[in-house]
């Protein structure tokens, strides 16, 4: 017996999804695609970094 077989034999049967209307698989690729909203954590992450980036590129042409 090969591997592949060896794996596929003790492979668990998983259940197939089930069938979405229309409208859901609308709403359920719809919110996959959008973008995740930057929370205040992030942009102060952000503009910290930023700030200390140009500090340092300040500090090094002086």
């Amino acid at each position: 017996m090969d591997l592949q077989s060896l794996v596929a034999a003790h492979m668990p049967n998983r259940r197939r999804p089930t069938q979405m209307g229309a409208a859901a698989e609308d709403r359920y690729y719809r919110n996959q695609i959008t973008l995740p909203r930057l929370r205040l954590r992030l942009l102060g992450l952000i503009a910290t970094t930023a700030g200390a980036t140009l500090l340092l590129a300040g500090v090094i042409q002086a």
